[in-house]
């Protein structure tokens, strides 16, 4: 045992002296690095491609706060010195030893190199440029240095000056701070993969950001004032805790043999912002039976404020020990265990929001402009969401129109009108209503999926909840919070609790969530689109009952959906062979597509065209809601006309007919589709063609029914259009016309009844063969015989 004890300890010697022997190397390699390093991808005017020292001119100049250390450039910096000493062999072994391990050193031990680099970054920054002026935060630095400095030559003129080691701390000087990027070919780990190997190391995490805390100041060095002697004292933090100083350590305090008094300053204190966020593992890695781990991760610096509860990232950081002071562990209900946290060091988000710029922007609307030019980009992006799922057409092109949306109109009397477009699907068993769910939540950058069993009105909304560390009261949002700006998908919507229903009705329209309890009164932004899928009341839609008695929801909810689809399994035989063809060709050649390039570009769906991914398809809707399309005048009427018409259907087909509840949210969601069209046009108004693609949309919605419907459904088109010619007839402008419609008018109206143009003509020139109406000679308009 003693021999086993002596050679562990001797391995532990050798590495410690390994260790040691090239650490003088590694700080020779640092500064050559910082000074000689040159990549490409900088074109500095001062320092050309010598990257890294172009960035300490930036750090110096405040315009960066943190100077980033890519491992990716670190590892390029060893092959070309590794290269350039077997060219001229002048390199001894020892050293070359030192180069090979340099970067598996700096993974290995983080904080020591971290400080090695700031070291060499402090001694070979540059002097300000001659330009430079400081504004803000920087102003106020400036002046107390300028202030240090001459109360420093003052002390040291009588006297009284602090030793050297007690002089102003770097991070008292600087203004950035050194972190490290990762290697590109680094391997992300899981929250259940992280193990006593990785304490100090640095490592990747693929994880899910599920609570932000606020940003605060954390003091990283300390100033005193001596009240005696007037020096400055400075003390650096570099964990949780520090204990102040107790007396002045200046000469002149200890020749007079005082104690000076040091008294706290806290306005020339060195502070960084300071986050703490709790991520989450990924729903994916969590194992069966298994519940989601979650840790504590530390943001400082410029990483504050960049991700959102929500996020899906993957998270680079120093894995350490959480310290604490004695007393406080002893009041830890189990004070012999150890917690962990993470230093952050670099994010990186899995989806890029609709507004935040990406590195391959230029490459996306490239491949946006190609497919433009091929022309059906609007039905090409529609039939790319879920193309393994067979028809619902007109489906995908609602769901592209939901992520697409409108946008808020904000009047000047505060009056905010929303531009998300909720949706639901309702339908029978097994028509892909979930799986349509997941296809948007994988392409919108921010979405949340939930369950109408699983969600209660507190876990949708906000919850308050009591840091058991701190004893703050701090609120958490719930799911549609934790979806601001962007997609809430509730499956199951029918078997949520009425009570825990009510909880949406203020989000959905007014898009705030209110709180009031705990001592809390807030509102949170809930900007938030929901897309709601649900079974009918009786399990499957029953043809003999009504429409509203299938939906089973309350009006109050009902119309403050935008589309509601009525998704029904009618037996068709040739739709059900060609979903079966689908379906096993799903299964065969579509899961062999990653074999072969060749195999891959081949449309193997039948789609004709090869489907767009979901990064291409976020670009798409990224570029669409750039727009703002405004309403053209001549169109104003025409909704009018529809709106009028869909109220006055739903009052002749009576209560037993009733497909939905037409109000004027009816005629703003009409208005929202059809700016959302203009969108997915790029155009900046709203035309023709967008008016009729989301009336068409709103027809489409309702066929099932009428597929399905025990018969009564077919209304002859000849009564159709007398109707149409009737009303209009009626109306003001026919009046002061002498009677006469405009055609087109009577065409777009028969067009919200399921009635083609070509039909339209048909029946009127029936009712003209019967000498009931006339139309003029142009074929333009049209007039009863005898005014009605």
């Amino acid at each position: 045992m003693a021999s086993v004890k002596e050679s562990i300890a001797k391995t532990a010697l050798l590495q410690a002296r390994e260790v040691c022997g090239s650490t003088s190397d590694h700080k020779t390699l640092i500064k050559k690095f910082i000074r000689e390093f040159e990549s490409d991808l900088c074109n500095d005017v001062k320092y050309g491609k010598r990257k890294y020292m172009a960035m300490l001119q930036q750090a110096v100049n405040n315009r960066v706060g943190t100077v980033v250390i890519d491992l990716e450039d670190v590892e390029q910096f060893c092959r070309r010195e590794l290269k350039d000493a077997d060219m001229s062999q002048a390199l001894n072994l020892k050293m070359q030893q030192s180069i090979e391990s340099f970067v598996s050193s700096i993974e290995g031990n983080v904080s020591r190199y971290q400080w090695f680099f700031y070291e060499a970054c402090d001694q070979e920054q540059p002097a300000r440029d001659e330009g430079y002026r400081a504004e803000g935060p920087a102003r106020a630095r400036d002046a107390v240095q300028c202030w240090r400095e001459r109360l420093a030559k003052q002390q040291e003129q009588a006297g009284g000056a602090l030793p050297k080691e007690s002089g102003v701390p770097a991070k008292l000087k600087n203004p950035w701070d050194i972190r490290f990027k990762p290697r590109a070919n680094g391997q992300s780990l899981t929250l259940r993969q992280i193990n006593a190997e990785k304490v100090g190391s640095l490592m990747q995490l693929d994880c899910l950001v599920v609570n932000m805390s606020q940003v605060k100041p954390k003091v990283e060095v300390v100033t005193y004032h001596c009240e005696m002697c007037g020096s400055e004292i400075f003390q650096s933090v570099e964990g949780e805790g520090y204990t102040p100083p107790k007396e002045c350590p200046s000469q002149k305090c200890k020749d007079n043999k005082q104690t000076g008094h040091l008294r706290c300053n806290i306005r020339t204190c060195a502070f960084t912002k300071h986050q703490e966020m709790k991520v989450q593992e990924m729903s994916e890695h969590v194992p069966q039976g298994g519940v989601p781990r979650n840790l504590t991760v530390l943001v400082e610096g410029d990483l504050t404020r960049q991700v959102l509860p929500g996020d899906a990232i993957t998270l680079t950081g120093v894995y350490f020990p959480h310290t604490l002071p004695y007393f406080m562990k002893m009041r830890m209900s189990s004070p012999t265990t150890q917690s962990m946290f993470i230093e952050a060091h670099y994010i990186q988000k899995h989806k890029k929001g609709y507004a935040e710029s990406t590195s391959e922007e230029d490459i996306m609307e490239h491949k946006i402009n190609e497919a433009r030019r091929k022309g059906s980009l609007y039905e090409a992006a529609a039939l790319s969401i879920a193309p393994e799922i067979f028809g619902h057409q007109d489906v995908k092109k609602a769901l592209l129109l939901v992520l697409i949306g409108s946008y808020t109109k904000k009047m000047q009397d505060g009056l905010k009108i929303r531009g998300d477009i909720h949706t639901l699907m309702m339908g029978d068993p097994g028509v892909a209503k979930s799986q349509l769910l997941k296809q948007v939540c994988a392409i919108a950058p921010r979405s949340v999926y939930t369950t109408g069993k699983g969600s209660t009105g507190v876990g949708l909304t906000a919850t308050v909840n009591r840091d058991n560390r701190t004893g703050e009261v701090t609120l958490e949002g719930g799911s549609l919070v934790l979806a601001d700006m962007g997609v809430c998908c509730i499956d199951e919507f029918d078997k949520m609790e009425e009570g825990d229903r009510t909880a949406i009705h203020e989000v959905m329209e007014q898009q705030t969530v209110s709180i009031a309890k705990s001592g809390i009164t807030t509102t949170l932004n809930c900007r938030t689109t929901i897309l709601a899928a649900a079974n009918p009341v009786y399990g499957r839609y029953n043809p003999y009952k009504s429409p509203v008695e299938n939906i089973d929801l309350p009006a109050a909810l009902l119309s403050r959906f935008d589309l509601v689809f009525l998704l029904l399994d009618t037996v068709d035989c040739d739709k059900d062979k060609q979903l079966a063809e689908h379906v096993t060709k799903v299964h065969s050649a579509y899961e062999k597509k990653d074999a072969g390039e060749a195999e891959a570009e081949a449309d193997v769906l039948g789609l004709g065209f090869k489907p767009f991914d979901h990064k291409f398809m976020r670009a798409y809707v990224r570029k669409a809601r750039s727009f703002e399309p405004v309403l053209d005048d001549a169109l104003r009427s025409d909704m009018a006309d529809a709106y009028v018409a869909m109220r006055d259907d739903e009052k002749r087909e009576g209560i037993q007919e009733k497909k939905s509840y037409t109000t004027p949210r009816t005629l703003l969601a009409i208005m929202r589709l059809s700016q959302a069209h203009a969108r997915a046009r790029f155009s900046d108004r709203v035309e023709r063609q967008d008016f009729d693609e989301a009336m068409r949309l709103m027809k489409a919605s309702k066929e099932s029914i009428e597929l399905s419907a025990p018969a009564k459904r077919g209304q002859n088109p000849l009564d159709v259009v007398y109707e149409i010619l009737a009303d209009l007839s009626r109306r003001e402008a026919a009046l002061k016309a002498d009677g006469w419609v405009d055609l087109t008018h009577v065409v777009s109206m028969a067009g919200h009844k399921a009635l083609s143009k070509d039909m339209v003509l048909e029946a009127i020139e029936s009712w003209q063969s019967l000498s009931v109406v006339t139309m003029n000679p142009e074929k333009t308009m049209v007039q009863f015989m005898v005014p009605v």
